[in-house]
């Protein structure tokens, strides 16, 4: 009988703890961040003591918690940025040039679409325009608790748009969106279907979010010691190392400021004219 599919592999409780260990948190109530953790401590360290005791992870997000997090902002912002735009080009020149993009993104959240497009003074097709778009920017803002919730409000605020699509555009396009990160993942995070046993949900290693533990902190096998954390299982070897890849690639190119530059070029000629 063929073995259901798995990224991680059962260990034993006298394998050491190495790079590509899953670490579950005693804590029930441990934070997202925290709860589940991939040891990326290369071996090597382990081995010869190099990490000094500290374990360097990065968090198991579940898919919903991941979306939530890095994908679900990123649709809120290229919608409202979009909307607001419309909103703009409907204000009466007089008063519009003196409204932030900050004020009409924050101005729908406190007061009524028709109040603010009575205050601004539009009537006809810029008024049915702006209190449109007043009521996409007012839904888009609301807080969402779970992935559910924050993917009906934005299909609310893309029907609620002027000139919005039907429903199920607005449903497909933001369902592509929310698909992407699986199958052409970000540079700083890749998708696992599988972490240990009985967790079989769905989880994003996030790469960009680093926690250390002592490594005191971690059982790997039975104990009665108290425990921050245990270790439930370990990748297998093509996971770990395509991960690892990707984890040094994130920090590999850190862009620096353009003062940073100018400071440095001057020092450099300040020593070449010590030596003209």
């Amino acid at each position: 009988m063929t073995e259901p599919f798995a990224e991680y592999r059962d260990i034993s409780v006298t394998d050491p703890l190495r790079q590509g260990d899953v670490l579950e948190a005693v804590d029930p109530s441990a934070s997202k961040w925290q709860r589940h953790l991939l040891v990326i401590t290369a071996d090597c360290d382990f081995a010869y003591d190099k990490h000094q005791g500290r374990v360097t992870c990065v968090p198991l997000l579940t898919a919903p918690e991941y979306l939530m997090e890095m994908q679900v902002p990123r649709i809120r912002e290229r919608f409202m940025t979009k909307i607001v735009g419309v909103l703009r080009k409907v204000l009466p020149p007089d008063s519009g040039a003196n409204i932030s993009d900050e004020r009409l993104r924050a101005w729908p959240c406190e007061a009524e679409p028709a109040e603010i497009v009575a205050a601004l003074g539009l009537d006809g097709r810029d008024a049915e325009t702006a209190k449109a778009a007043l009521e996409s920017i007012r839904l888009i803002s609301q807080p969402a608790g779970t992935l559910d919730e924050a993917v009906e409000l934005v299909v609310a605020s893309y029907l609620a748009a002027p000139n919005a699509q039907k429903r199920e555009n607005v449903v497909q396009q933001i369902t592509e969106a929310l698909k992407g990160p699986y199958s052409q993942p970000p540079g700083d995070a890749l998708f696992l279907s599988a972490v240990a046993p009985k967790h079989h949900l769905g989880y994003f290693v996030y790469l960009r979010h680093l926690e250390q533990v002592w490594e005191p902190e971690i059982a790997t096998g039975p104990t009665r010691s108290a425990v921050s954390y245990r270790r439930i299982s370990r990748l297998q070897d093509r996971y770990i190392h395509a991960l690892v890849q990707r984890f040094a690639l994130v920090f590999m190119s850190i862009g620096l400021p353009k003062e940073y530059e100018e400071i440095r070029d001057f020092h450099s000629e300040l020593l070449g004219e010590t030596y003209k």
